[in-house]
């Protein structure tokens, strides 16, 4: 934890010194009726300008009569010449003037040399702050505070805990005055219960004071002073200071001077109030922070620490803890700034509650898990006594095993972790299981192994080691069951002597295992029941005939098929056939067009010429030595889509095996087909066929619905035959007049 604490803090440096490198940093701005000049801005509100021997910087701004203003300025070698009322004054340091008139005041800053002008410009101060406190319930224009909703958008927790403004001085976010004649001045800021009132002098020309009293029905001053004993250092940031509303009223601030004249401006924010309790996930929010009291609720497991710092302001809390359901009584911890506080669970802890106190606080949380071999556990310092007890809570040290980490947790008296071995195999089965460590601490810690019998939970061998020759290393054959291993601290008087909870560094170390099967053992053997026997045999006769119902089913279609086939072997003319029953109304086309689906798988069993014969005269035939096609025009009303060419086209492969085969239909002139319908039912895009595959021998019928305008259709296969591109065209077009003839 140390060494935490010392990141931490170096960190912040770091931090700190980047913010300020940056805050100096030039911007480019255009100054209202002036020059062009490099200024910088820091919050809202120019700061600065880095002038040249070359350049003047210049900025004007409009003020009306009796109005102030304000100007304080910080260099080595520069001239400032401010202009108002007609007359040019050179300021040295700093200057608080009242306008005379209306009119337009200008500043000029020049430099002999190139560097940086500090100066801080309040450039109108509307002087109408009552001089005489008011009463409770006198009525007076309450002071517009700037209210901020959620901290972590107001403030920049990096660089402060103070609210930061976005703005050059003027009224909302800031009390603007000019205290004259050690007279003091009034303001008031409305505020509901729960509120908090920051303050802080952000410009001061002399020495300044604000007391705050709350008035409700009654007036009370409140602690706490806001001073600024010397004129402040131009751009300088003192701490702010808060006040807290009890219930709803007013913040009435006295603001008062020792000098002739003091011109001020003061940052004011109304924060709102928390919650009456928060819930904060620290996987989401690292930060918790807030005014004048919070109670704040963590969820954690038993193997989580919190690792607390306070950011910018020591910070004073209760913390409890719920352990089962019931929180345990509160201990009170001062985190302070730069100093890391650990705070570690109970067992069987599941929440902290942090009840904060402070005007203003942030506290930065992060969480370090404590657990065994990644297991969300952490080991028990002893074994179980009996084998009915639960030993769910001791993590399980897998056999072969890359290693894993694990740790003596110190702080909370961790001096031993110990793990189960579960061991699986055969009856009389033996196991040769090693243990190793590997680790930095090595002198102080030992190994310990029991083998258990499994029914009495009694010893029946153990082994022990301690580090030999860089090594802490041991070895037991164990049988089948579960077996303890313990990690140990060779110290334990030493490595207790602080008390529960203290940062005491932890002992990690890694845990490895190998084991090696000496005696495969006995596989055991249990005979089936009589019942198992007989439902056996009957869930096999069934499963059996589950498995041949596919068969059956595909014998007796190819049954149906072959004596189809036969039967249409012995006829001729089947399509003139086809549309005779559709001329004399016997049959329905819708019930000829499933017939002729049917007949087209049936007549590719018989041979090329007996199935061109049994269709009738063809529309077109073509033949080459390794394919032979043929086309038919059928009635159109065997289509089954409207305004289609229905044809059927045969296809036999005489030689050779057709791959990425392809049928086109190809119009001579005029718009292309588009292939309408199917049967079977093959893949088809446009105006193509995807028939795949086709081996010698293979007899393809099938019927295509075209839709489109031209008067003839070419047909065309085309693909690769025993890996060579391969094409087959049919010499003549099939006309659209064929089916008009029909």
């Amino acid at each position: 934890m140390h060494g935490l604490s010392l990141s931490v803090r170096a960190w912040s440096l770091l931090l700190i010194v980047l913010t300020m490198n940056l805050a100096m940093l030039p911007v480019t701005a255009e100054d209202e009726g002036g020059e062009n000049g490099t200024e910088t801005v820091r919050d809202g509100r120019v700061i600065g300008v880095l002038t040249s021997p070359e350049q003047t910087y210049e900025r004007t701004w409009f003020i009306e009569q009796n109005e102030w203003m304000s100007l304080s300025v910080d260099c080595d070698q520069c001239t400032v010449l401010l202009e108002i009322d007609g007359t040019s004054t050179e300021i040295t340091n700093q200057v608080t003037y009242q306008a005379i008139q209306n009119g337009t005041a200008s500043m000029q800053i020049s430099s002999p040399i190139t560097e940086f002008v500090s100066y801080s410009l309040i450039e109108r101060i509307d002087e109408t702050n009552p001089t005489v406190r008011p009463s409770p319930g006198e009525a007076i224009s309450n002071q517009e505070a700037w209210l901020c909703t959620e901290d972590d958008r107001c403030a920049d927790i990096q660089s402060g805990l103070e609210a930061v403004p976005s703005t050059e001085f003027i009224n909302g976010e800031f009390v603007l005055g000019v205290v004259e004649n050690n007279q003091a001045e009034y303001v008031a800021v409305q505020a509901n219960a729960g509120q908090t009132l920051e303050l802080q002098v952000l410009h001061a020309t002399q020495d300044l004071s604000v007391q705050v009293y709350f008035q409700t029905e009654i007036e009370v001053q409140l602690n706490g002073i806001l001073t600024q004993e010397t004129a402040l250092e131009t751009n300088l940031r003192p701490d702010a200071e808060f006040w807290h509303a009890e219930s709803d009223g007013r913040f009435m601030l006295k603001i008062e001077s020792e000098s002739p004249r003091t011109a001020y401006a003061l940052k004011q924010v109304l924060h709102a109030p928390l919650p009456s309790s928060l819930m904060v996930n620290i996987s989401q929010e690292t930060i918790i922070q807030g005014h004048h009291h919070a109670v704040v609720i963590v969820e954690t497991t038993d193997t989580e620490s919190f690792s607390i710092i306070a950011l910018h302001r020591n910070v004073s809390a209760d913390v409890e803890q719920l352990v089962d359901g019931t929180w345990l009584s509160a201990t009170q911890f001062t985190f302070s700034v730069g100093t890391m506080e650990a705070l570690y669970p109970y067992p069987n802890t599941s929440a902290f509650r942090f009840t904060i106190h402070g005007e203003r606080f942030a506290l930065e949380v992060a969480t370090t898990q404590f657990d065994d071999l990644g297991s969300t556990l952490e080991a028990p310092s002893q074994r179980p006594s009996t084998p009915s007890m639960n030993n769910e809570s001791w993590p399980t040290l897998q056999r072969d095993t890359d290693p894993i980490q694990g740790q003596l947790t110190l702080a909370i008296h961790d001096t031993a972790d110990v793990y189960k071995l579960e061991i699986i195999g055969y009856e009389d089965s033996i196991h040769l299981v090693q243990v190793s460590l590997v680790g930095a601490n090595l002198e102080v810690l030992q190994i310990d192994m029991w083998e258990l019998d499994q029914t009495t939970w009694e010893t029946i061998d153990t082994r022990n080691a301690v580090r030999v020759n860089g090594k802490v290393q041991t070895a037991l054959e164990l049988p089948p069951g579960t077996h303890f291993v313990r990690v140990s601290h060779n110290d334990v008087s030493n490595a207790t002597n602080h008390s529960w909870g203290s940062q005491v560094s932890s002992i990690p170390y890694m845990i490895t295992t190998a084991s090696q099967v000496i005696d495969e053992g006995y596989e055991p053997y249990f005979p089936p029941d009589e019942s198992t026997v007989r439902w056996g045999e009957v869930a096999r006769w069934f499963m059996g005939l589950l498995f041949l119902a596919p068969c059956i089913y595909f014998a007796v279609i190819f049954s149906s098929n072959r004596r189809l086939a036969l039967e249409m072997s012995t006829k001729t003319q089947q399509l003139a056939w086809f549309k005779q029953q559709m001329d004399t109304g016997e049959v329905e086309p819708n019930t000829l067009r499933k017939t002729l689906d049917k007949s087209l798988q049936a007549i590719a069993q018989l041979d090329w010429a007996t199935a061109c014969t049994t269709w009738g005269p063809t529309d077109g035939e073509h033949r080459t030595d390794g394919i032979a096609m043929a086309v038919w025009v059928l009635d159109q009303r065997l289509a089954k889509n409207e305004n289609t060419l229905p044809v059927m086209v045969g296809i036999h492969v005489i030689k050779g095996q057709w791959e990425l085969a392809a049928l086109r239909f190809d119009a001579p002139e005029g718009e292309a087909y588009t292939i309408k319908r199917v049967e079977p039912r093959f893949l088809h895009r446009g105006e193509e066929i995807f028939l795949d595959t086709m081996n010698e021998g293979n007899i393809t019928f099938l019927t295509v619905e075209l839709s489109g305008s031209a008067s003839s259709v070419d047909i065309e296969i085309n693909g690769r035959c025993d890996g060579i591109p391969s094409a087959a065209r049919m010499p003549q077009a099939i006309g659209t007049s064929a089916l008009e003839e029909e």
